[in-house]
């Protein structure tokens, strides 16, 4: 019985050891986004062009096109970019907490080749994890905080690995991103097409996009 007993007790102390092991491995073995996205090179690049920039004595900051404020905000949001693809492992996620429904690029990255295609996020929802979201699209009649979309729609693409919060700011109605853009995109600057939606055409669309 005693015997049983201390087999059992060894068993279990094993298991759970085991367990821990496990646990503690495990993201070891996990991929972060900076090992298959492209965009890590070009972040990790152009962050060390503008830090080498903005320690250069004297340099011409309006020359490159930046004001002292701007140079180490756009630096700032590199850093931070920077860390979401040595950190994720997830290719994008968006959350739609606005009233509305809003629309958002994606793919299936277990279809060979799939390119990012529209689809639209009822108001509280969040995209499957399996799902990547790379952007958001702004119709030309949106409002959004920090950027003058000229009157043209425009996607707001993201850095690969980032988890999104689309808000909407009470007191302006302005759209609001928790986390720094990647690059807006106009039409010319992009093969992906984007629809002539309002943003009253898009809050009348039926959710479609993967959800959580």
């Amino acid at each position: 019985m005693l015997r049983t007993l201390k087999n059992a007790f060894s068993f279990l102390l094993f298991a759970g050891l085991l367990l821990v092991l496990v646990g503690v491995a495990r993201p070891a073995f996990a991929d972060p986004i900076a090992q298959k996205s492209p965009q890590y090179a070009e972040i990790t690049q152009t962050l060390a062009e503008l830090t080498r920039l903005q320690s250069t004595p004297n340099a011409d900051l309006a020359a490159a096109g930046y004001t002292a404020a701007e140079l180490s905000q756009k630096i700032s949001d590199l850093r931070f970019q920077k860390y979401i693809q040595e950190t994720s492992e997830d290719l994008g996620i968006c959350s739609n907490t606005t009233a509305s429904t809003v629309g958002v690029y994606g793919y299936d990255p277990d279809r060979k080749n799939a390119a990012p295609q529209i689809a639209y996020l009822g108001a509280g929802q969040t995209t499957d994890d399996d799902w990547a979201c790379t952007g958001v699209f702004l119709p030309a009649d949106a409002v959004v905080a920090g950027l003058d979309l000229g009157g043209e729609g425009a996607i707001a693409a993201l850095v690969d690995g980032t988890r999104l919060t689309i808000s909407e700011n009470p007191a302006t109605g302005a759209i609001e991103f928790d986390v720094p853009l990647y690059k807006v995109l106009k039409a010319a600057d992009t093969a992906t097409p984007l629809p002539q939606f309002s943003l009253a055409d898009v809050a009348g669309q039926v959710a479609t996009a993967p959800i959580d």
